[in-house]
């Protein structure tokens, strides 16, 4: 493996294996045999010797693995990477990929040697893992879990200029293949080839070694924490969770630092530290302690993730591991690792239950039959079967799960949970984060809302001058809370359908998301300056929004609407924007022809949603619930008249059902049931939080638009559709976070080639990928 590590750096024009490299490397007989052919072909030795290690074996081993001693390899190899005679591209984060976007022309993904050395000039050195062994600024160190994650001379760096392609593009370095070292390479492969055409098996026997060290068809493949720790925590979250490490490791990782030259408490040991050093020193910890440092970091807030997030890799997401294909993330429970080829979830529920109850003990057969004694079957085995089936997940985690101390524990060992997991209000959400099951939806956007709405008409009910009649005062708090709830609620639902129906998400840099951060202030100088235009003095819009301008503001809408689609022709997109897919094929349709969205609705849907927004509008307005807010609130009131409030609650009651059943809310669906028939046909049902029901199709004819995937939670405006039956505009909703400030302005592009040799490099790279560089030549 460090001869695999050593073949995959990059190196300079002038580059020559070092002494104190070579003199570690002890031969076999075969081969001082192949140093002796080299010798005749003008070989010199130092360039010899470095060749028999990167080869490391041909019809036979060429070092001795007995008499080498690895770990003096290792440090020479580290001093290598320390001075940067060799070195690696640092791929993680987004420091590679800014400076591509500034530095790279367009035209050039594939560097030269003299281009390479300049683009990774002043970089860290790459983080890699080869088994126990982490490349990076710190040299070579030994980790306690063993990765496979080898040195790469390629980076996910850019994105083109084609506005419907979200893939990363690679970008190739090249290692000097006019270093003595590979010119010599060539002619010893050609000595090497006279014996054998090919290797020996000695290579599949390395590997067949690793494979059963490893497991890689286990469910938690240690490499899927690579490009995890490396795309999904900022700097600061990176050094909060090395300190983290540092004091929760039982000194493992304060012994590496020690070694390092670094001493003293864990905040001061990583003070100064870049990204890659904090990196490398993570990785050298095994995953058991990495999972429960992101968990408990997260779990205390110090890595802030909101309800609705999931971290994924951005830059080095497209790697999948394992037999089950792997890939791991991170939410507001933690690390979740789950296969992107099957659903494992269910399995493991099942394998947790197992391992809880031992089947092959009676006490815990007798323990887990009675449990089950309600489901059906005629043996335990069935009788689980059939309970795990009919159960939904959250039902069998807390019946099976919490029915004694003893399973909480083993859970928590088996599913690796963090310290404390079991007094935790997340205990059984945070167990189906683990087992691979989605968060629960962010909730009900409304609740409070509702919950208000509820307390305040009970209140009305019964101001009748009765003994329950509440006071004054108990009233007014009632009202503040109620009101200031149908204000949060308007303004998102306002802000939101402004932006759904008028913003072109097909250019946008992340389309169909909404940034309530971002979104919210464009919403709103767009309705401020059509309220402006027709001299409705009476409307203001902008940070803060006054409820009356609320009420209205969905019929401010409906008539900017209307004046666009009487300018309709001015909004058509340009051809130019049109995806290239567009006329090469008749499968896939793309139905948004105008940068505005509500121009490419069906007739019906755009009749529907002026109709409806309109409504909304009258109801609020005619009832003047604003009036009845205004009063209570800043009114001296002596006696209790609470007409206006009794008269309002319906008003709002009707205007805010009418926003959810239109979906201009952001109300999530969440998939519930999915079926498929013998004829590829799928049908996914969507649920909110209301039971509103949807039934979604596969295969669409919509499937390249970019729209949020059915899989997760989306906003489904259900007023909106572009297509029957079932084709309705849909969004997802990104809150603000460390994490998505860090990967803000994100993606770049560039602009489009006019160059005809890239432009047709640009269409055969679509119909195939790149080739990755396989690491095998160079030194």
């Amino acid at each position: 493996m460090l001869s695999d590590i050593l073949g995959g750096c990059l190196i300079a024009r002038d580059y020559k294996p070092r002494t104190f490299m070579n003199e570690q490397i002890k031969l076999t007989p075969y081969g001082h045999e192949k140093m002796q052919a080299f010798a005749q072909k003008r070989i010199p030795v130092p360039e010899a010797r470095a060749i028999c290690f990167l080869e490391f074996s041909w019809i036979d081993l060429l070092v001795d693995p007995v008499a080498t001693d690895a770990s003096k390899v290792q440090q020479a190899i580290g001093r290598q990477i320390k001075e940067r005679s060799v070195f690696f591209p640092f791929v993680f984060g987004r420091e590679l990929y800014d400076r591509a976007h500034t530095e790279l022309d367009a035209d050039n993904r594939m560097l030269d040697v003299s281009a390479t050395g300049d683009f990774l000039r002043n970089t860290p050195q790459g983080v890699f893992q080869m088994h126990e062994y982490v490349t990076g600024p710190f040299g070579l160190l030994s980790s306690k879990e063993l990765r496979f994650y080898p040195p790469q001379r390629h980076a996910n760096l850019v994105h083109c200029s084609d506005l419907n392609c979200h893939e990363l593009h690679e970008v190739h370095f090249s290692t000097a293949q006019e270093a003595p070292i590979n010119k010599h390479r060539r002619e010893a492969t050609r000595i090497l080839q006279k014996d054998s055409e090919t290797p020996s098996a000695w290579g599949s026997f390395v590997q067949s070694v690793f494979t059963s060290i490893v497991h890689p068809s286990r469910d938690n493949v240690s490499e899927t924490l690579i490009p995890l720790v490396g795309d999904c925590l900022t700097d600061d979250e990176m050094r909060e969770l090395t300190v983290w490490l540092l004091d929760n490791t039982k000194g493992a990782l304060r012994s590496i630092c020690q070694d390092l030259g670094y001493v003293g408490g864990a905040q001061q040991i990583t003070q100064g530290m870049n990204r890659a050093q904090l990196m490398q020193l993570c990785l050298t910890m095994t995953d058991r302690y990495l999972i429960q440092g992101i968990d408990t970091l997260v779990h205390g807030a110090v890595i802030k993730i909101p309800v609705s997030e999931i971290r994924t890799p951005l830059i080095n997401g497209d790697t999948l591991f394992g037999t089950f294909r792997m890939a791991a993330e991170i939410g507001c429970h933690g690390v979740g690792i789950k296969s992107k080829r099957m659903p494992l979830a269910p399995l493991r529920l099942r394998s947790l239950i197992e391992k809880m109850y031992r089947l092959t003990d009676v006490d815990d057969r007798e323990e887990l039959d009675w449990q089950l004694r309600t489901a059906s079957g005629d043996t335990l085995e069935a009788r689980l079967e059939n309970y795990l089936l009919e159960r939904s997940p959250t039902s069998v985690v807390e019946t099976l799960v919490l029915a004694r101390k003893s399973n909480a524990v083993a859970a928590c060992e088996i599913l690796g949970l963090r310290e404390g997991a079991t007094d935790s209000k997340d205990f059984i959400p945070l167990i189906l984060w683990k087992l691979g099951y989605p968060t629960a939806a962010e909730g009900d956007r409304h609740a409070k809302f509702w919950d208000h709405h509820r307390e305040l008409d009970s209140m009305a009910r019964r101001a009748f001058g009765g003994p329950l009649a509440p006071s004054a005062e108990e009233f007014r708090g009632a009202t503040a809370s109620f009101f200031a709830e149908l204000e949060n609620v308007l303004d998102d639902a306002l802000a939101f359908t402004v932006w759904a129906l008028t913003h072109d998400h097909v250019t946008d840099r992340r389309p169909f998301i909404f940034e309530p951060e971002r979104h919210r202030l464009e919403s709103f100088e767009l309705l401020h300056s059509a309220a402006s235009k027709k001299g409705d003095t009476e409307l203001a819009y902008g940070d803060r929004n006054a409820l009356y301008a609320l009420c209205r503001g969905f019929q401010c809408l409906a008539k900017e609407l209307q004046q666009i689609a009487i300018d309709r022709e001015l909004h058509r997109r340009p051809e130019s924007e049109l995806p290239d897919w567009v006329p090469q094929q008749s499968l896939q349709r793309f139905p948004f022809v105008h940068r505005v969205p509500f121009l490419d609705l069906t007739n019906d849907s755009r009749e529907s949603v002026l109709r409806n927004l309109n409504e909304v509008s009258r109801i609020l307005v005619a009832e003047k619930v604003y009036d009845a807010r205004n009063g209570w609130l800043h009114g001296g009131r002596k006696e209790l008249d609470f007409d206006s409030v009794r008269t309002a609650l319906p008003a709002a009651e009707r205007a805010v059902k009418l926003l959810e059943d239109c979906g201009f809310t952001r109300i999530s669906f969440a998939q519930s049931k999915q079926s498929r028939d013998g004829y590829g046909r799928t049908v996914t049902t969507m649920e909110n939080a209301r039971g509103v029901r949807l039934e979604m199709n596969d295969p669409s004819p919509f499937a390249w638009l970019e729209l949020p995937s059915v899989s997760g939670e989306v906003h489904i405006m259900t007023a909106a559709s572009f297509s029957g039956p079932s084709n309705f505009l849909r969004f997802s909703s990104e809150t603000a976070s460390p994490y998505t400030e860090m990967w803000s302005e994100y993606p770049k592009r560039k602009p489009k080639s006019q160059r005809a040799s890239h432009a047709l490099e640009g269409v055969h790279a679509t119909a195939r990928e790149l080739p990755r560089d396989s690491g095998a030549s160079g030194s």
